[in-house]
């Protein structure tokens, strides 16, 4: 058997997809592959993102050379239930949900499997997490722009505070389906995080550095940690991210990212407590139980 996983977004989602391919490739003892057709298609509606996955050091992968499978109906749901029946084919009805089943497909045997969706849910991903800590690490050494930046983190109690607003302000789409965080969320994290460590530096890492500068409270330790307009770069700022004690994240996968996979088991980690518009949605799978959520 082989498992394919359907790559699209930016940075963070591309992580999740190869996640989870890593992650069902251990547990199934079987190879993956990763679809990289999106990138190369025209996208409406949708902020066109790089592959970047490149930047960091995964195991050789190879691409994809498969025509993904479109999604199946429900006859050919149930007919996949059928052992002998072809490949599997999983197309995620909700990223921020766990299904253990995906975890205990019957007579898989020699069937491929292939994954499409965005598999925000770190149960799938929790074994393999020492795994994932070193592939993604970046390839090539930090940076000169981005070393000093990392010196001063691991010389203070460090804060990742990650802004998010780019496409969530400016795109009619985005900003429907996700929204930009208010100011009163970073506020409060913040006051919640002083209370606690008086002595924090903040580190904002953001699209919108100006808002940022703009907005953000004047009497903090801070430093801006402004982007070096290089191919990796934001594969460099997570690095940066791992590195910090402390995290105010976005409604963002990168910054989940730069969080779950801190370097310091201990810390705060404020998340908000929507991800989406719809602030319906159960994120018991997303944000561990141990990160604070503020209302945002």
């Amino acid at each position: 058997m082989a498992i394919y996983s359907y790559l699209q977004g930016g940075l963070g989602n591309q992580m999740f997809q190869y996640a989870i391919a890593r992650a069902l490739s251990e547990h199934y003892q079987s190879t993956f592959s990763l679809d990289r057709s999106w990138f190369n298609a025209p996208q409406t509606e949708t902020t066109p993102r790089p592959y970047q996955l490149e930047f960091l050091g995964i195991q050789a992968v190879a691409q994809s050379k498969v025509n993904f499978p479109r999604k199946p109906n429900r006859l050919m749901r149930v007919l996949q239930k059928l052992p002998s029946f072809g490949p599997i084919v999983y197309y995620q009805q909700n990223a921020f949900t766990f299904d253990a089943g995906l975890l205990n497909l019957n007579g898989l045997g020699q069937r491929d499997l292939f994954l499409f969706g965005y598999w925000q849910a770190f149960p799938y991903i929790e074994p393999i997490r020492f795994i994932l800590q070193q592939e993604f690490k970046t390839k090539q050494p930090i940076s000169d722009h981005y070393q000093s930046y990392l010196e001063s983190i691991r010389a203070s109690e460090a804060v990742m505070l990650h802004i998010r607003r780019g496409d969530y302000v400016n795109s009619p789409s985005a900003a429907k389906f996700h929204g930009a965080l208010s100011l009163s969320y970073y506020q409060e994290a913040i006051e919640e995080l002083l209370l606690n460590k008086p002595n924090a530096h903040f580190f904002i890492f953001s699209d919108d550095l100006p808002w940022a500068k703009e907005a953000l409270p004047k009497d903090l330790q801070i430093t801006f940690v402004e982007n070096a307009l290089q191919a990796d770069a934001a594969a460099q700022e997570l690095q940066l991210m791992y590195a910090c004690k402390h995290h105010i994240i976005a409604n963002s996968s990168l910054s989940w990212w730069g969080a779950w996979l801190k370097e310091d088991c201990g810390g705060f980690v404020f998340a908000p407590n929507r991800w989406i518009s719809d602030n319906s949605l159960d994120l018991s799978n997303l944000l561990p139980a141990h990160w604070h959520r503020i209302p945002a």
